[in-house]
C-alpha cells in the first residue's frame, strides 16, 4: 500500500490509483483506509519498546520466546 501511496502522491494523482490497485490486487477502499490510518501511532508501540529493552539487556536474551518474554514483562512491571 505504501508503494501505491508513493506513486500516487498519497492519492492526489487520481488516474493512477485504479491501475495500481488492480495490478497489486488491492481494493480501492483498502487503499483509502490505509491513507486514513497511516499516520496514526501503532497501539503496541510502548509494548514493543519494552520488549526491545528486555532483548538488549543481555546477550542471551535473544533466545526469548513468547512465554519467556511474557514472564520478563510481568517481572519488569512488578519491579516498578
Amino acid at each position: 500500500m505504501s508503494f501505491i501511496a508513493t506513486k500516487t502522491n498519497d492519492g492526489l494523482i487520481k488516474g493512477k490509483i485504479a491501475f495500481y490497485c488492480r495490478m497489486l490486487k488491492v481494493s480501492r477502499q483498502d487503499f483509502h483506509n490505509y491513507l486514513i490510518n497511516k499516520d496514526k501511532p501503532w497501539k503496541y508501540a510502548s509494548l514493543a519498546k519494552e520488549m526491545v529493552k528486555i532483548h538488549s539487556e543481555d546477550e542471551y536474551n535473544d533466545t526469548y520466546g513468547r512465554v519467556r518474554m511474557h514472564q520478563a514483562l510481568i517481572l519488569k512491571q512488578l519491579s516498578l
